[in-house]
């Protein structure tokens, strides 16, 4: 239950029972009981053993007269029009510009950003400390004392989000200064309950073992890499966390549902940072896809956003062609024309060029490999067929 109270002119939210007044020095937690005091260590907080769910609330703006504050603590936004939430985790070499494109954002309405932070063992905390103290526009910092994943980080960030629109990006991507902006246009029809934004991948190019999020058209994933929602949409309505890596999907669809609408907005555009990935773990990212059968059999809808509504997109439909050809060609050698559709499309889709050609192409098809296997394994699973 979370509770608010007052100290002088500035006001604080109680969450899990305990409130937080954060300085440079000594962390204050208020509960019904009174008063503790406990000493920061490096100037960060420190949490106690003893209270292993306590959140740690933070909250940009200018210092009230009373002495009691976090960095740049100040009186909650009277009535924020979008609050931006952001679910992190060691991403401290990311997460200050995440912040500071989302406070250069060129919006007239007032909005908050709220970074909810599971449990960093990086610099995350120092980072935010500093982010903090230069925002201009309200910014919440909760730092949790465990991993609650990201699903549980986004849900504490919605428990404490007023906006009447809530906007979700990670803390791995970069807003375009327009991504509020246009992603806002589209609610002005009241059906509208949710809007996917584009996401594409930072700069011109990406290093080959990387990754990051592409959204260019609605997919139905409703990706919190750029999505917002109408409050009202939203409702209730939180995260699964039992939906490990399609939570966004679950609670977009379970938006829908409630008979709301979707709607894309191509202009409201983030860049997603490439994560480097090392060729091991570039070949298993593929696993993932064996939760797209759990989707398809969740909600029948999104079935329309699949390529003749079993496969993923028309690669991975060329490439089962291609297979079943290389399985019957000792039988009949005709059929290894069969892998040439999947040939064209590889070339066009993914390209060659750069340094060792031969190495890439053994690496794209085993990841094709990897992906079938995986879609052929959640298909068994959830029975649901996804290739």
């Amino acid at each position: 239950m979370n509770r608010r109270y007052r100290f002088g002119n500035a006001g604080y939210r109680l969450a899990g029972g305990l409130l937080s007044i954060w300085d440079r020095t000594q962390i204050y937690l208020y509960g019904p009981g009174g008063g503790t005091r406990l000493t920061a260590q490096n100037g960060l907080p420190s949490v106690p053993k003893s209270m292993p769910e306590m959140m740690l609330v933070t909250t940009g703006g200018s210092l009230p007269a009373a002495g009691l504050a976090l960095t740049r603590a100040r009186v909650e936004p009277d009535h924020p029009i979008v609050s931006v939430i952001v679910s992190t985790r060691n991403h401290a070499g990311s997460v200050g510009r995440t912040v500071d494109a989302v406070m250069r954002q060129d919006v007239d309405v007032e909005l908050e950003m709220i970074v909810v932070d599971n449990a960093s063992t990086d610099d995350t905390a120092a980072v935010m400390a500093e982010a903090v103290e230069r925002a201009h526009r309200p910014l919440t910092y909760v730092r949790l004392a465990s991993d609650r994943g990201p699903a549980g980080g986004r849900n504490v960030g919605l428990d404490l989000a007023k906006g009447e629109f809530i906007a979700f990006t990670d803390s791995d991507c970069i807003p375009n200064a327009g991504w509020l902006r246009a992603a806002l246009v589209p609610f002005s029809s009241p059906e509208i309950g949710v809007v996917q934004g584009q996401t594409k991948g930072e700069g011109v190019s990406q290093p080959f073992f990387s990754h990051y999020i592409e959204t260019l058209r609605m997919d139905g994933s409703f990706s919190t890499s750029n999505v917002i929602y109408r409050r009202k949409a939203i409702g209730s309505i939180r995260f699964d966390p039992a939906c490990v890596y399609w939570e966004d999907v679950d609670l977009g669809w379970r938006v829908l549902a409630q008979g709301w609408s979707a709607h894309f907005a191509g202009d409201a555009l983030i860049e997603h940072v490439a994560i480097p990935l090392t060729p091991v773990q570039w070949m298993l990212w593929q696993r993932r896809l064996a939760n797209y059968p759990a989707k398809a059999g969740r909600y029948p809808g999104f079935r329309r956003f699949l390529f003749l509504r079993v496969w993923v997109d028309p690669l991975h439909f060329w490439f089962d062609v291609a297979l079943v050809g290389m399985v019957i060609a000792p039988w009949k050698p005709i059929s290894l024309l069969l892998a040439i559709p999947y040939a064209v499309i590889f070339a066009m889709k993914r390209g060659l060029r750069g340094k060792f050609p031969p190495a890439k192409l053994v690496a794209h098809i085993t990841w094709d490999f990897v992906g079938f296997g995986s879609l052929v394994a959640g298909s068994i699973r959830y029975r649901s067929l996804v290739l």
